[in-house]
């Protein structure tokens, strides 16, 4: 009787050890079925180039800068920051911009950027990166 349960036992931990072993943290990655795509941010400070101080109005600003994106990528988050960094020994605080994109190429990326110096004066950090992501809706 004590060989039975024993190798009962045995038997009960040899199917734990294995169902543990086919679990990995790639198979929990895949259940949110993720897309990869290229993200890109804007910092895009507001201070103009030629004068060293902001010229436009914030609302306005943002509201040109979102409607400018829109002509180039399908969606954008902008967020409101403040940008900080010397100009000599001197302190220049700035109010930035801060534009997340998925989904866009380096091309697209570049036209955008161009137009905005262009149009607004204004310099425009761009970072990339490779993303996976998602949007999951209720």
């Amino acid at each position: 009787m004590k060989k039975q349960t024993l190798f009962l036992s045995l038997i009960v931990v040899c199917l734990f050890v294995f169902a543990g072993c086919g679990s990995t943290s790639a198979a929990s990655s895949d259940s949110l079925d993720l897309e990869k795509t290229n993200r890109y941010e804007l910092l895009i400070g507001l201070n103009d180039v030629t004068t060293g101080s902001q010229i436009l109005d914030t609302q306005k600003a943002t509201d040109i800068v979102k409607t400018k994106l829109l002509d180039y990528v399908s969606g954008v988050t902008i967020t409101l920051s403040n940008g900080h960094y010397y100009v000599g020994s001197e302190i220049v605080d700035e109010t930035t911009l801060n534009c997340v994109i998925y989904g866009s190429d380096d091309e697209t990326i570049a036209t955008l950027v161009k137009e905005l110096n262009t149009e607004l004066n204004v310099p425009v950090l761009v970072a990339k990166s490779a993303s996976e992501y998602r949007l999951i809706m209720p």
